[in-house]
């Protein structure tokens, strides 16, 4: 494992993949805290009660904020540092050899599974001191306690998220035998997973849902609507990220049914909940956002045992 941990934070892959992330988040960083900024100053800080700090990694930016960026862009960490862990080892000779050696396939299998995920945990943790940090300095905003365990529960989130790419490229690598076959068949899957899923769903809601008139539709299709919507979500690992980010990083949101949920309430229902709806606590948030976190974590645990099964069941032979 400190073979591969050594190789790669050696690696020039890694230190072009570290610039360019960090760049596109200093950057993001800074647009959000001219935003953040701006709207201090108009005296909006009552829109942002209880989640200034937490609008830098929000708020949209010149052309998306850093949690959009995350979602759509973080699986690219993981899709690097593991499409080519085990053919490359293979077409080179040296898989075959380590294996000769009195070293068990479960060994090499986790040894390479772990050195991905500490490098992703390392880089992502500094990603995230260096972006408060710079919070701190360029907003002048100090965070919360609340803020700073929902930064820290969206860090371990990012984690796990780029976990289940990281095992995945890792399960390519073991299926397919060329290298450029796996990173195609990476970029596949993100692009499939991370565009044509969420458009598919509502693609089947509408096709399920049968609404009478679009214009005013009635509650039970809201709601139909709703449930077969993320029924679809669950296929998606990027829009499980993004409900649950968007849920730790904004106190206020309370899930991709909170709009349907009002516009299907009477009036006295929406003023009693009106009167007790404000910013939620990290113990409120993190129950929300239950159900998004199982269904990530069951994609990161099936990707990592399939590679497994993959690994210690194929015949390596030396080239």
């Amino acid at each position: 494992m400190f073979k591969e941990l050594s190789d790669h934070f050696s690696s020039v892959r890694f230190m072009i993949l570290l610039a360019a992330v960090f760049m596109v988040a200093l950057l993001g960083i800074y647009l959000a805290g001219q935003g953040v900024r701006n709207l201090l100053s108009e005296g909006g800080g009552a829109y942002l009660e209880g989640r200034s700090f937490l609008a830098l990694f929000t708020a949209p930016g010149a052309f998306m904020s850093l949690l959009a960026f995350m979602a759509l862009f973080g699986p690219m960490v993981g899709l690097v540092l593991g499409f080519d862990a085990i053919n490359r080892e293979r077409n080179q000779g040296t898989l075959s050899k380590i294996l000769s050696q009195p070293i068990y396939r479960d060994e090499v299998i986790l040894g390479k599974y772990l050195a991905g995920l500490i490098t992703v945990a390392i880089l992502f943790t500094a990603l995230m001191v260096l972006l408060v940090g710079l919070g701190l300095m360029g907003v002048g905003l100090v965070p919360t306690v609340d803020e700073v365990l929902r930064l820290g529960a969206f860090l371990i989130l990012s984690i796990i998220y780029v976990g289940f790419w990281l095992g995945l490229a890792l399960l390519l690598s073991i299926v397919f035998r060329s290298v450029a076959t796996s990173a195609l068949a990476a970029a596949a899957l993100w692009i499939l997973m991370s565009f044509f899923v969420p458009v598919l769903g509502q693609a089947v809601a509408e096709s399920v849902v049968a609404v009478e008139d679009v214009r005013s539709p009635r509650a039970e299709e809201l709601a139909a609507y709703d449930r077969v919507s993320r029924i679809a979500a669950l296929a998606s690992p990027p829009a499980l990220f993004s409900e649950a980010s968007t849920i730790l990083l904004d106190p206020t949101h309370r899930g991709s049914s909170q709009a349907l949920r009002l516009s299907t309430m009477s009036r006295l229902d929406q003023y009693l909940l009106n009167r007790f709806q404000g910013v939620l606590s990290i113990n409120q948030s993190l129950v929300l956002v239950t159900p998004d976190l199982l269904a990530l974590l069951a994609f990161y645990v099936g990707t990592f045992l399939l590679s497994y099964l993959a690994f210690v069941r194929q015949e390596v032979r030396s080239a």
